[in-house]
């Protein structure tokens, strides 16, 4: 048994001495790697949260597999039966057996070594848990919909046009509020008078209003429109507060008032955004942004709000910034203000806040989660905690006490999918609150760090995972460049990269030029260079990896999703006699017509259409150069085989990109796979689909490789 407040502590007065909280036995002699169907299996622990005076905490926990026989209702055995996996996967679809078994651990921060209070919450899906005050907590789940009833587009009522019933899934998300003592549960605003029974997501709190601890703000389709209501957390009842325009999809609150209404366009890319001062009558235009692949906005993206009314939190990246900084935004003169968070070198990525507003730390990635805190009190706690895991987890602040006396942690990395533990910051004590898929643990391969030079002298950092037994010598390795590409890699849980490691190979994920979040020259050095510097970074890396002796060149394969889908089909086509295999998922073929496609969603003087053009090119001046940067343009110089995967509703790469390319490669007498997926996006594709995937890309590396 570790004794937890020891370890904390000699970790806060000499760094060398601090032991491992998840490794204390060492690891097994044999290690026998996960399968996919492990890999997938459901969390058993959801969320955890922790009340405003600190001294609750609820922890979230779901079981499956818990459901009686004969208790699952007919509509939801139509559902399973609609929702089948890919052809020819041998996933198993979700058992309408299965059921849950959803429930909450409740216990007092000086109790936690006793026995808790179990409230059971039944048959549903939950997702999150928070206090709505210190009395009172909300749960998001996922109920049954009512089969006869026909839901609106959308989910934003019973008046919008109906879609059909083969399209959408007949679960609706809801949030249930339960007293502290696990009593009184109700479906916030359910109650058939307020007329929102038809309605599929409600399910949006927008502000947990801590001056006003009876009350949430939540956004709930009414009319073909999303509206604001000031909802009751003890008696469920909803008073409409605000009513969007058709095209609002979202606001942002501070203490209860709106003060940014974001419209949308047709596909949700670009957004108009509008203030209102507190006090003031009408909205102002303020501009138009583009959405991001991260569904944010870019270059206006609001973090937080202050203590001082009309002043929010906005990260953003302006001329001469060198990375994304948080800066206040004034709400009455529309105009960015002082930098309140920057870090040299890296992206401010959120900004972490206690329930009143007050910030805490600003949040930026290394290689793994890290904190510029407003306390440097603070920073010596953080540093201790990541050595109390080793230095192998992320360490990403989740909820926080009033006073800051007291943290939940969500602890994440390679080898730990997702955990919570609490941290008590006067007794120095560090409780664990479970993990997320504890069959995991001691199963998982490692993660490691490499730093590679390109050939031009630019510093390239890439992540090599590495079988759980790693191999003797020169070992087969996939090479997966991420999408985006202003995204980036970093040092945690891949499923993907995990199960890949299963059978025996490394992984290896580079940050090449054009990733975001390492500063505005790096993502510069990649625009208008997708077809050869970007690709040049990728080979020097799996260059390096081969020279060092641990890449076998004669069993390489390279796979990726969006951006790392073209990546891969181009880097197998600069190089033809390197790869055995690609893998294509959603990835442009053709940026001529793949720019074209994004002009047409909302016209050549768009921000969408700007910002594509700043990266890729201009086709009026770079015609030839998209051209030549076009996989499938250059079929004849691609020799190995090809697996393209792609959603049939993808918003952001048509469909049509690997449709073209499969005719491309079939017309050229080349192998070529290709699996569209019916009623999927562009990424986050449901379960039986996400595990055909995996499964089908394994087998055809292995099939590739001579396995």
């Amino acid at each position: 048994m570790i004794d937890r407040r020891r370890l904390i502590a000699t970790a806060l007065a000499a760094p060398g001495l601090a032991g491992s909280a998840w490794a204390a036995d060492g690891p097994p002699a044999a290690i026998k790697p996960p399968s996919l169907e492990e890999l997938f299996r459901y969390p058993v622990l959801v969320d955890a949260a922790l009340s405003p005076d600190g001294e609750r905490v609820a922890v979230l926990r779901e079981e499956r597999g818990l459901a009686p026989p004969g208790s699952v209702t007919p509509e939801k055995e139509r559902e399973y039966k609609r929702w089948k996996p890919m052809a020819g996967s041998t996933a198993k679809p979700f058992d309408p057996q299965e059921g849950h078994l959803a429930y909450i651990r409740l216990s007092k921060v000086t109790e936690l070594d006793g026995k808790p209070v179990t409230v059971l919450l039944g048959d549903r899906a939950v997702r999150q848990v928070e206090w709505a005050n210190n009395e009172r907590l909300l749960v998001w789940v996922t109920i049954e919909a009512n089969a006869d009833v026909t839901l609106g587009q959308g989910g934003q009522g019973d008046d919008g046009p109906a879609r059909p019933r083969s399209q959408v899934k007949t679960r609706a998300r809801r949030v249930l509020s339960i007293g502290a003592d696990g009593k009184d549960q109700m479906i916030l605003a359910a109650d058939p008078k307020y007329g929102f029974a038809n309605n599929w997501t409600m399910d949006n709190v927008v502000d947990l209003l801590p001056s006003d601890p009876d009350h949430v703000i939540m956004q709930i389709g009414r009319n073909n429109r999303w509206n604001l209501y000031r909802v009751n957390v003890y008696t469920g009842e909803p008073v409409l507060i605000e009513q969007g325009f058709p095209n609002t999809d979202a606001w942002f609150l501070q203490d209860g008032v709106p003060v940014l209404r974001l419209d949308s366009n047709g596909d949700n890319s670009v957004v108009t955004v509008h203030a209102r001062a507190p006090g003031a009558a009408d909205w102002t235009l303020y501009h138009r942004f583009r959405r991001n692949e991260q569904d944010k906005l870019a270059d206006f993206n609001v973090v937080g709000a202050t203590t001082e009314p009309g002043i929010l939190l906005v990260a953003s990246q302006q001329p001469g910034d060198d990375t994304v900084v948080v800066r206040r935004f004034d709400v009455a003169s529309l105009a960015l203000g002082d930098t309140v968070a920057h870090h040299p070198g890296r992206d401010i990525e959120e900004i972490f806040q206690d329930e009143a507003g007050v910030i805490v730390g600003a949040r930026y990635i290394e290689d793994r989660d890290a904190y510029d805190f407003v306390d440097p009190k603070l920073a010596p706690h953080f540093r201790a905690l990541n050595r109390f895991y080793d230095d192998q987890c992320n360490m990403r602040l989740h909820d926080v006490s009033r006073d800051h006396s007291r943290f939940i942690v969500r602890v994440s990395g390679p080898q730990a999918p997702k955990g919570f533990c609490l941290y008590d910051r006067a007794a120095l004590h560090v409780e664990d609150l479970g993990e997320a898929r504890p069959w995991l643990n001691g199963r998982l391969a490692g993660m490691e760090v490499l730093r590679i030079p390109a050939r031009d002298g630019l510093p390239l950092t890439a992540y090599l995972t590495v079988p759980v037994n790693p191999p003797k010598g020169p070992a087969p390795l996939v090479v997966m460049p991420h999408g985006g590409p202003e995204a980036r890699d970093s040092y945690s849980f891949d499923r993907w990269a995990q199960y890949l490691t299963t059978q025996g190979w490394l992984v290896l994920q580079p940050n090449f030029r054009g990733s975001g979040g390492l500063g505005r020259a790096f993502a510069e050095a990649g625009h208008h260079r997708w077809g050869d510097a970007m690709q040049w970074d990728i080979q020097d890396c799996v260059d390096a990896l081969i020279k060092s002796g641990r890449a076998d060149p004669a069993r390489l394969a390279i796979a990726g999703g969006s951006y790392g889908g073209y990546a891969a089909m181009m880097g197998a086509i600069l190089q033809p006699d390197r790869y055995r295999c690609v893998i294509s998922r959603a990835g442009p073929s053709d940026l001529p017509d793949f720019l074209s496609y994004m002009r047409g969603l909302d016209g050549s003087d768009s921000p969408l259409y700007a910002w594509w053009t700043k990266l890729i090119g201009d086709p009026a001046k770079d015609g030839a150069m998209l051209a030549a940067a076009s996989p499938v343009r250059r079929i004849a110089e691609l020799k190995a085989p090809l697996l393209l995967f792609h959603g049939d509703r993808d918003p952001i790469v048509p469909v049509a990109a690997s449709r073209d390319m499969a005719k491309a490669m079939k017309k050229a007498g080349k192998f070529c796979a290709y699996f569209e997926v019916e009623y999927e996006g562009h990424s986050d594709w449901g379960y039986d689909d996400e595990f055909a995937f995996m499964e089908k890309s394994a087998a055809f590396i292995a099939q590739s490789f001579g396995g």
